[in-house]
């Protein structure tokens, strides 16, 4: 995992609210099938995070003008932690691998579904030709 140093403390300091807004942001990246390119951008602005948080509070009046984002301010509170960052790369990889192994486990199923359907249509037609070479022979 990327964010290997997140203390365990850091997730209990978080409010249900930003726990929600992190957990839906992640969601919302794996989703998109944004996965690398989020890590990738998150993992080289990492050092950065603080001034970045607060650059979001000198663009809050105008974004909020614009755009009205309720959740701005939470996530800008989170961001000021140097363990943020850390814990939704964490959010995002353990979220991609959930769905992963969901196709996994859809793809296997479909699959498991074609082979059974093709050793049915495989014992119909065997009996189709057992049916038409008993009806020859009488």
């Amino acid at each position: 995992m990327t964010g290997e140093n997140i203390p365990a403390s850091f997730a209990d300091e978080l409010t249900d609210s930003q726990r929600e807004l992190l957990d839906k942001l992640a969601d919302r990246v794996v989703k998109l099938r944004m996965t690398v390119p989020a890590i990738l951008f998150l993992e080289s602005v990492r050092p950065m995070n603080y001034i970045g948080s607060q650059v979001m509070v000198f663009f809050a009046p105008i974004v909020r003008g614009f755009f009205g984002l309720p959740e701005w301010d939470e996530l800008q509170l989170v961001l000021e932690r140097r363990e943020s960052i850390a814990y939704f790369l964490d959010l995002i990889e353990k979220r991609e691998g959930d769905v992963l192994a969901a196709e996994e486990k859809l793809r296997k199923e479909h699959k498991a579904q074609r082979r059974q359907r093709r050793e049915e249509k495989k014992q119909r037609r065997a009996s189709e030709k057992e049916k038409k070479s008993d009806g020859r022979d009488i």
